[in-house]
């Protein structure tokens, strides 16, 4: 256990007459001069009592559900969302060993906090002193203008208590509540760095009204606010989020912190500085007088915190934890490949969006790596880094495009620009912004106000990018720009867009536009394929790319839809290989669930497999997985060739499982029969969901009408879409992942979907076929996990 005793010693003084409450202007920022309140002519103010340890949690305890408050051995719960859990087994908070004084305690950034009863106003009418040990690992929106809170009692319409915390980018303070005005001192420039330890402390004198914040031993800030008696409201003490959270999606609970915390101490009345000095000093003699820093596994979920989650993906990729969406800006750099995506660290709900870093050798084997762009206090992107690309200078080091998202303007997207700090690194860990945008929105260039996920490629010795916009009068579009240099562009007008009468469906934004070559068409021409998500939904057009005229001509007017599981494939961003020349395509595969159960999960959404794309001799486009998926194969459960649909029920009867691939081709008669697979089905059919081709009506469908019997799930209704095979052989390859379906159908087209089933013995698998088909084959493979 740690050692909680401390030189600020006496007994505590339990006062019940509080005194008349005084007034203040707000509290400035940074160290002031320090002033004390006369005392009456002729008297002398009495003495306050030495302060003294009223509550304290020293975070040692490695395992269970509760913290003991050391003073009085009280043992207080730890709201954490596996404590019972929905879809995994349960399992205790994030306690982690090795911090500043023995144990600390990991809070998740949403659904990580201590409860305690309220400290009552008389032990404190003297003012207080709470400080505590933090390593916070990003910094929260500031919703609400509330902080995300290290210690909390707070009632914000009685303007009663205060509230501990840090705020956006870094900053931090106290709000003090007084009945009549609340005072919020704030510290700017002496910010909290990330994944770092920092001693923080606040204090507040009664008799002299002024409020003082430390850093590290350190006076930060200087302040006045009200003197008299301070009342705390009838409300409990929360460790790690504000008493009375701003509410996303009536489920998620924001205002809450995200990182380490260690020794959090709560003393009656304002301890000195000099005494918090030696504290800290003390606190740090152990590390050689230095605080140590965390490892990357202490600030992050480890993995085997879903172990047993029936409904994780496991060689999809997907983050340690919280929300991810559009995977975006791949590249090949020093044996490597990168990928980035949307990632909020703070939990599983779309908010506060930094870009999360992937690294793999073979595009399947992903490791998650240090964020790498992240909302900063600067007029760039304050409010937000979205979705973009990556390309490369002309000597080959990366160069990351995003979106960059600052509120405070009239048109808050633009185009920013980030380098990696040292490119002899090969995860490329760290990257700087360029301060100011390498695009801005013109008058001349789109619907103002939509501009945004840029992606960049480079034809000969220009680059071009495009910008998803709309075009006024028409469709969504992509806005082209052309740059000799990559920070010089030079606007080109839109790639191009449809007639908005006959196409009113499309009379929004293109986000995540894409154009990547396919090969040559039949004419001699280079094709390019042009791709875009409206509504969730990704579409395409084959085409040819004119670079002079900075334009594109497609084959076709109409869109097609690129995946027929209809908005679960979305988000689509690509690049050529260049290791092997191969165009490739990323996406999202959606998650299709409540906000209460991405709550109850602890993660949202996932990865496609990566899906090399080419020209068809029809001049459509033809896709499969990247071949590299192979290596995830770990066991040949069944390898027939030739035979009977009764034989190969036969053999599928044995083999069951959430973690398989299928490959499955099967000539087929005349009859109308449904042909393909039944997946994930109990014994008794209860649950099972369908996957097959419809000779007669020529479509490819999943059926999830008896996915789950979960009657809160999502996952339901027939989906798909037209395929004329003409009478070839089915070949349908599906790749299931607990609750990922991902199949393709003769490299023509993919079908991408989730199921939920309740049930354990949900895993079977079963032939849809007529008696006189044929199975030309038929293999099922058991998968690995693709995390590295």
């Amino acid at each position: 256990m740690k050692n909680t005793t401390t030189p600020w010693h006496g007994a505590v003084a339990l006062l019940s007459a509080l005194g008349a409450l005084g007034m203040a202007s707000l509290a400035g920022c940074g160290s002031a001069a320090t002033t004390n309140a006369p005392s009456a002519p002729g008297t002398t103010a009495p003495a306050a009592p030495a302060p003294v340890l009223a509550a304290a949690w020293a975070f040692d305890e490695q395992r269970g559900k509760s913290a003991t408050e050391t003073v009085t051995g009280r043992a207080d719960p730890v709201h954490y969302v596996f404590n019972q859990a929905r879809y995994k087994p349960a399992s205790d908070p994030l306690w982690r060993g090795a911090c500043i004084k023995g144990g600390c305690l990991l809070f998740d950034g949403y659904s990580t906090d201590v409860a305690a009863p309220g400290l009552p106003s008389a032990s404190l009418r003297n003012g207080f002193t709470v400080s505590a040990w933090v390593a916070p690992h990003a910094f929260e929106w500031g919703d609400g203008d509330q902080y995300s809170a290290f210690a909390s009692q707070f009632d914000q319409q009685a303007k009663l208590g205060f509230s501990f915390g840090v705020y956006r980018f870094g900053t931090w303070g106290i709000k003090l509540g007084f009945g009549t005005s609340v005072q919020d001192v704030r510290v700017r420039d002496r910010k909290l760095p990330k994944d770092a330890w920092s001693h923080v402390a606040a204090s507040y004198d009664a008799a002299t009204g002024r409020v003082r914040l430390y850093l590290n031993g350190e006076l930060a800030a200087d302040a006045a606010a009200p003197a008299g008696a301070f009342v705390l409201p009838a409300a409990a003490l929360s460790l790690g989020r504000h008493s009375q959270p701003t509410l996303l999606a009536g489920v998620f609970q924001l205002n809450t912190f995200l990182g380490l915390m260690d020794d959090v101490r709560i003393h009656t009345g304002a301890v000195g500085g000099d005494e918090i000095a030696r504290t800290v000093a003390a606190d740090l003699a152990g590390h050689g007088g230095k605080a140590p820093l965390p490892a990357r596994a202490d600030m992050t979920v480890p993995a085997s915190v879903f172990d047993g989650d029936r409904h994780r993906p496991q060689f999809h990729a997907l983050p340690d934890s919280g929300w991810m969406n559009e995977p975006h800006a791949p590249f090949y750099y020093k044996g490597q490949y990168h990928l980035f995506f949307q990632k909020n660290p703070f939990g599983p709900f779309w908010h506060q969006i930094h870009w999360g870093h992937w690294v793999s050798p073979d595009m399947v084997h992903w490791r998650e790596v240090a964020i790498a762009l992240a909302p900063e206090d600067d007029t760039l992107a304050p409010d937000g880094i979205w979705s973009g690309s990556a390309s490369y200078t002309a000597d080959g080091t990366p160069a990351l495009f995003f979106t960059a998202g600052n509120d405070s303007l009239k048109l808050r997207e633009r185009t920013g620009l980030a380098f990696p700090k040292d490119t002899a690194d090969p995860d490329l860990l760290e990257w700087t912004k360029v301060p100011q945008p390498v695009t801005v929105q013109t008058p001349d260039a789109g619907q103002q106000g939509d501009f945004r996920d840029p992606f960049v490629f480079r034809h000969g010795d220009r680059w071009f990018q495009l910008v998803g916009s709309v075009a006024p009068g028409r469709t969504g579009t992509a806005l082209v720009y052309e740059s000799h240099d990559l920070r010089q562009w030079t606007y080109r007008g839109p790639l191009f867009s449809l007639d908005a009468a006959k196409y009113p469906a499309f009379v929004r934004t293109f986000e995540l536009p894409v154009l990547l070559p396919l090969g040559k068409g039949k004419d001699g021409r280079e094709r390019h394929i042009f791709m875009t998500d409206v509504a969730a939904q990704a579409y395409y057009w084959t085409g040819v790319f004119d670079p002079i005229a900075a334009r594109f001509i497609p084959d076709s007017e109409a869109p097609r839809v690129f995946d027929l599981g209809e908005n679960h494939f979305s988000g689509p961003s690509g690049m050529v290989d260049p290791k092997t020349g191969r165009t490739i395509v990323f996406s999202i595969a959606q998650g299709e669930r409540t906000s209460q159960a991405e709550w109850d999960s602890g993660w949202a959404h996932n990865a496609g497999l990566p899906v090399s794309m080419w020209l068809g001799d029809d001049g459509d486009v033809r896709l499969a997985p990247i071949a590299e998926t192979a290596s995830l194969r770990q066991a040949l459960l069944v390898d027939l060739r030739g035979a009977t649909p009764a034989q190969a029920a036969a053999a599928l009867a044995n083999v069951g499982g959430d973690i398989l691939e299928v490959e499955l081709e099967l000539a087929y008669g005349g009859g109308a029969e449904q042909r393909g697979l039944a997946l994930r089905r109990s014994p008794d059919g209860a649950e099972e969901t369908r996957l097959y081709f419809d000779p007669a009506r020529r479509r490819v469908e999943i059926d999830r009408q008896r996915t789950t019997l979960d009657p809160q799930a999502r996952s339901r209704g027939v989906q798909g879409g037209a395929l004329d095979l003409s009478g070839a052989p089915l070949r349908l390859r599906v790749f299931l992942d607990r609750s990922m379906v991902e199949a393709y159908v003769n490299e023509r087209k993919s079908l991408t979907s989730r199921v939920y089933p309740t049930r354990s013995d949900a895993t079977g698998l079963a032939l849809m076929a007529a008696s006189d088909d044929r199975v030309l084959s038929l293999k099922v493979w058991r998968m690995g996990a693709a995390a590295k």
